[in-house]
């Protein structure tokens, strides 16, 4: 049996500087800081404490609740979105609404004397032009949505779910991959499916570590994505093995673009972290036409067991 790639601990590791984006937003946590810090010191510089008889606990409960969830989306955001107009709109937008739920907060345990007067009116505009950036900021992330879909038109369809991403190729999973074919199936249409399959990858790894093994897979996925129609999906299937659907395409047409990813690949000059030379490598193919009326399943197997033979011939 061809052995099957295994991930490396280094490409799945979780560490707070590679899986956030924490560090490119220091000056946005330090204005997320100090919009609470200003709320607080307002609350404790002008008001005076409230007797405990008078304190709501549900009042607590239910303003502190925003303001907690307030903050959690501002961090959520520096988190996971690179700097950006959206990004900096968002953490403005959230800033001036945290800023009054803060103060909002706050005043179940203080109250203000008549001369601070002004603190009712920073307490509720701030929230107010909050929501105007913030409605700025979705509109902005509209945009940049209808962007990022029709870069991801050859990796998904018409299903968005991020748990089933490969962590190494950014590709979908091979249940992605079965689920859109079963979907074809239903509604009576017919696609070529294919698999593809590097050759020699597990001698790769053996040589080169299976990090670098992880970065050649992922430069491979970009060239599968940059050689298909918009229409086209692929996914990776197990270990150096990748998945393609191709809709509306007849099997010569089909034939022609896996011979141009396969001579993309062998073309592909990878080079080593710590080599200058360039690595080369090649990859071997299989492709039905699969008809509505076909199991997956049946036909995959014959498709797995004639690389297998490819594989064993060429060895």
């Amino acid at each position: 049996m061809y052995p099957i790639q295994e991930i490396s601990k280094e490409s799945t590791m979780f560490t707070f500087t590679n899986s956030t984006q924490f560090r490119h937003h220091k000056l946005w946590l330090a204005f997320t800081f100090c919009v609470v810090a200003l709320a607080v010191c307002l609350a404790f510089i002008f008001g005076n404490a409230k007797e405990s008889t008078v304190i709501s606990g549900l009042d607590i409960v239910g303003e502190g609740s925003i303001a907690f969830l307030t903050l959690a989306w501002m961090l959520a955001a520096l988190a996971s979105r690179p700097p950006g107009k959206v990004t900096s709109l968002l953490t403005v937008g959230l800033g001036f609404f945290l800023f009054s739920v803060s103060l909002d907060f706050l005043d179940e345990f203080f109250h203000y004397p008549e001369e601070a007067y002004w603190l009712s009116m920073i307490e509720s505009y701030p929230a107010a032009v909050g929501m105007v950036v913030m409605t700025a900021a979705l509109y902005q992330w509209h945009l940049e949505q209808r962007a990022l879909n029709l870069q991801l038109r050859r990796r998904e369809w018409d299903f968005r779910d991020h748990d089933a991403i490969d962590p190494i190729t950014q590709l979908y999973r091979a249940e992605y991959w079965k689920t859109q074919i079963n979907k074809l199936q239903q509604s009576g249409k017919s696609a070529v499916i294919a698999i593809i399959d590097i050759n020699n990858f597990s001698l790769f790894n053996q040589k080169h570590g299976y990090t670098e093994g992880d970065r050649y897979l992922y430069d491979i996925a970009q060239l599968m994505i940059m050689n298909l129609r918009q229409q086209d999906l692929a996914c990776r299937y197990a270990g150096d093995r990748f998945a393609i659907l191709m809709p509306d395409v007849s099997p010569m047409q089909a034939d022609v673009i896996l011979s141009d990813i396969k001579v993309s690949i062998q073309h592909l000059a990878f080079r080593h972290s710590l080599n200058a030379n360039a690595i080369y490598t090649t990859a071997r193919s299989t492709q039905v036409t699969l008809l509505p009326n076909q199991r997956l399943a049946t036909v995959l197997n014959t498709m797995l067991l004639e690389l297998e033979r490819a594989h064993d011939s060429a060895a």
